[in-house]
């Protein structure tokens, strides 16, 4: 069994989307059918689905539906209250503050999928990066961007009201058909970028994090976090493999040089750790950079009017002598050779050994 299908998402979440569609007209029953769910768990808040079934969901609910913004839609649905438990205890916090110290200690009771990592120095702006734990398809890690997004401003809307200070949204997506709905959504501002590591990234002021709740009761805080705490600790970082994990970073952080050490800040692990885990996958890497940015090479180099030149500089090469070379190297032809053999192909990254690296 792999880590991932150990990971689980609350139906609670997805019965939210399910009403909302439901209230829309849509025909939710087909949708759960098609995606081989039995409807009979979404009769309760507290069910739970394996990763595998979300990624089935999404991509069925998509279809049915015709839409690809179903991620923003569940994301202005969720409130403080959807998560449970947990969700009583950030609404008796003092500060939003508070509320992303005490999310991040639990955030794995609103989802095992994601993490995320709250920083703040006293007084100074706060960070909030949530990032995925697990290789996903990429019409699964879009719904999530989104829903993780949209959320978030929600229940800062919610907290404070329309006259919430600004701030800044980050998603590692490119911006999609549906951005106007984003302009609504002020004061939040959000950016939309696909040369990202994969993931949310929300940085808020002073002014919005220091400002004070109404309902704010330290001994509710207390006691809830304290039954958070028994519910479970934070599944461990893990992957069904690892290979296929940082492969799917690598290729959302398309055009930027992605470091191990990037990485590991992401995750919150040290570079040998996750080193480590590649190695027992008999991978490096570097191996799986150079695959993945060369892949990315041989597609856009098959495209209508590409030139090698144009290729190089989106890859981040400062010339084409060293792309040409750097090419060489992994694909085992030049750019110019490739282009003109016509067969346009490269073997799947978890098909090619290490030997490749030397070619």
């Amino acid at each position: 069994m792999t880590t991932a299908s150990l990971r689980r998402v609350p139906t609670r979440y997805f019965v939210l989307l399910m009403n909302a569609l439901r209230a829309q007209g849509v025909d939710t029953v087909e949708i759960l059918s098609a995606a081989g769910i039995d409807e009979t768990r979404f009769n309760h808040r507290d069910g739970t689905l394996a990763t595998a079934e979300v990624d089935t969901l999404v991509q069925t609910a998509n279809q049915v539906t015709g839409r690809e913004d179903l991620g923003f839609d569940l994301g202005r649905l969720i409130k403080m209250n959807s998560h449970d438990l947990l969700g009583y205890g950030l609404l008796s916090c003092h500060t939003a503050h508070q509320i992303m110290c005490m999310a991040s200690r639990h955030y794995h009771l609103m989802t095992e999928t994601f993490t995320l990592n709250y920083q703040r120095r006293p007084g100074a702006p706060g960070e909030a990066i949530y990032t995925p734990t697990i290789a996903m398809p990429d019409a699964t890690l879009r719904f999530y961007l989104e829903v993780v997004a949209v959320s978030h401003q929600n229940q800062v809307r919610l907290m404070l009201g329309v006259d919430a200070p600004a701030y800044d949204v980050y998603l590692s997506m490119p911006e999609p058909a549906h951005v106007l709905r984003y302009r609504t959504l002020a004061p939040a501002r959000f950016h939309f970028s696909e040369n990202a590591l994969p993931g949310v990234r929300v940085v808020m002021g002073a002014d919005l994090l220091d400002h004070p709740l109404p309902f704010g009761d330290a001994d509710v805080v207390n006691q809830i976090d304290e039954r958070c705490s028994l519910l479970g600790s934070r599944p461990p970082t893990g992957h069904f493999g690892w290979g296929e994990y940082v492969e799917m970073v690598l290729r959302a952080a398309e055009g930027e040089q992605v470091t191990l050490e990037d990485l590991a800040r992401r995750l919150n692990v040290s570079a040998r750790t996750i080193d480590r885990h590649l190695r027992a996958e008999n991978l490096a890497f570097r191996e799986l950079s150079d695959k993945v940015r060369f892949a990315r090479a041989c597609e856009m180099l098959c495209e209508s009017g590409a030139t090698i030149k144009q290729v190089a500089l989106k890859l981040g090469f400062s010339d084409t002598a060293n792309f040409s070379r750097a090419f060489r190297r992994v694909v085992g032809v030049t750019p110019t050779d490739y282009v003109s053999s016509g067969t346009h192909s490269f073997p799947p990254l978890t098909q090619r050994d290490s030997s490749f690296m030397s070619s």
